[in-house]
């Protein structure tokens, strides 16, 4: 099985908040597609809450669309390890403009009451929400320096990795309860 470029990237050196350009993809019809790594937590050391992430990913899709609306967002889906969201847009945004949307993202999530398609229609677990535990988030998040992460300062040689997970869980802080 091929290395994903999401497992090239040194997770102990990586900062959160922080934005990072995953990759550039180029479509045949020659548009250019930046996926962003928009994390939430430090890996390994924080988590975001299930229903918390769950309510973030409802939440901050919409708002970022709102926030950057001069670029085609393609998608924003959580990461399985809960720590951020990859996002794909078409075009190139400064890591600036993204920032600033996302921060505008989070003060929209402090100030909305209602979790938008939270409902059996529209959402396949809408039992599993919590529109406090996304406040809290935002609100970290908010409270944060968001800083642009380096490429090749996260650069990782996967030839000299053991596999193993020494983490203690018991260390690592859940965010958004």
């Amino acid at each position: 099985m091929p290395m994903l470029d999401s497992f090239l990237v040194d997770h102990v050196k990586m900062p959160s908040p922080g934005l990072r350009i995953a990759k550039h993809v180029n479509t045949p019809k020659g548009d250019i597609i930046t996926v962003y790594d928009v994390r939430f937590a430090k890996p390994n050391k924080e988590i975001i809450d299930e229903k918390a992430m769950h309510t973030l990913e409802h939440l901050f899709a919409g708002f970022m669309r709102d926030n950057l609306p001069e670029f085609d967002i393609i998608d924003i889906s959580p990461m399985g390890c809960r720590t951020g969201f990859y996002m794909s847009i078409i075009g190139t945004p400064d890591d600036k403009e993204v920032i600033k949307a996302w921060r505008a993202s989070m003060q929209n999530i402090l100030d909305t009451n209602h979790i938008p398609e939270a409902n059996i229609y529209q959402c396949g677990s809408c039992y599993m929400h919590s529109l406090d535990g996304a406040k809290k988030v935002a609100k970290y998040i908010l409270e944060s320096e968001i800083v642009i992460m380096d490429n090749e300062e996260l650069k990782l040689n996967p030839e000299n990795i053991p596999n193993i997970c020494d983490v203690d869980k018991t260390q690592v802080k859940v965010l958004g309860i």
